[in-house]
């Protein structure tokens, strides 16, 4: 089968969401250029000024993209792209909440009984949903660690549009509030808002935050690319050609492994949400020590680990 390959821009900047996306899945986000060169989503000219065009959740994660992070595939997604729903038979719901509800109105017992037995296929795919669910939470909440400690040591710069309350207020037109620099000891762990690409601190909300894609690549990389004979150009259009897709395989590094950073970033993130800090500096780097010690089988450096914990501990300790 041929594919016409279509040429998209990547956004020179992107919502958080789709920061998480890139980190977690390789996802690139892609801009929507209008004719005056400016990218639909920032553009006020042609949006409704009360209702921005911003990410509000994450979209499918698609089969493939799971199962290229080690994650099983998404049952959700599986569904969508296997849909063998038939539209001329009698509509029956497919998730449990809407058939108990179904089974609570004033309907025929013919009716009743063909809701009762869909329930067992509702609950096992309820139950496939929730197992995934979990998994995904364990694996995006280290992609989050990862850019909140980007952010937090100010490698990854930020802007949004500061507003005087948590909530966008939509009677208010949103381009009144402009976006400006979220300096980087703005930032706590746990009032980030991913999804809705907002966050907030004891002293201002913003909503609407960006981060510079060019430097959000260069913090993380994508992986190297995969070699391929399938694409050719056809009259100025790039033509894939399925049955000739060729991966190269990769090749392994030589050296010693490198550390898991971003676990040990996630513990001292952890210790810090639970509220778990030794009242010394030393305390808490000799603690980390024994951590590394523990789960790596290596004494790690006093001076390794200071870099690592200082400008967290001076931050969160006195909160």
């Amino acid at each position: 089968m041929k594919i016409v390959l279509k040429p998209y821009w990547v956004a020179e900047e992107c919502f958080l969401q789709e920061a998480i996306l890139w980190v977690g899945f390789n996802r690139i986000p892609l801009s929507e250029i209008m004719p005056d060169k400016v990218d639909y989503r920032f553009d006020s000219d042609v949006q409704d000024e009360y209702q921005p065009r911003i990410p509000d959740d994450h979209g499918y994660i698609e089969s493939h993209e799971a199962v290229r992070v080690g994650l099983p595939p998404n049952p959700e997604w599986e569904e969508i792209i296997n849909d063998d729903f038939d539209y001329n038979a009698p509509y029956v719901p497919r998730d449990i909440e809407t058939i108990k509800s179904f089974l609570e109105l004033d309907l025929p017992e013919e009716e009743k009984e063909k809701l009762r037995t869909a329930i067992p296929e509702a609950e096992k795919r309820a139950a496939e949903q929730a197992d995934w669910d979990e998994k995904y939470a364990e694996y995006i909440e280290l992609v989050e660690a990862k850019i909140y400690v980007a952010l937090r040591e100010g490698q990854l710069e930020a802007s949004g549009r500061k507003i005087p309350k948590p909530e966008v207020d939509y009677t208010k037109s949103w381009v009144e509030y402009e976006h400006e620099p979220i300096q980087k000891e703005f930032w706590r762990a746990d009032k980030i808002d991913w999804m809705q690409s907002a966050s907030e601190n004891p002293k201002g909300h913003y909503c609407h935050i960006c981060v510079k894609m060019e430097q959000l690549m260069a913090i993380f990389p994508p992986p190297a690319p995969e070699q391929t004979k399938a694409v050719h150009m056809v009259a100025d259009q790039f033509i894939l050609n399925e049955n000739q897709v060729e991966v190269a395989v990769p090749k392994r590094k030589r050296g010693r492994p490198a550390k898991d950073w971003d676990s040990f970033h996630l513990e001292v993130m952890a210790r810090v949400k639970s509220e778990h800090l030794p009242e010394k500096q030393e305390a808490f780097i000799s603690d980390m020590q024994s951590w590394c010690l523990k789960n790596w089988g290596e004494d790690i450096g006093r001076s390794t680990i200071l870099e690592k914990v200082s400008p967290v501990y001076k931050k969160f300790k006195n909160l």
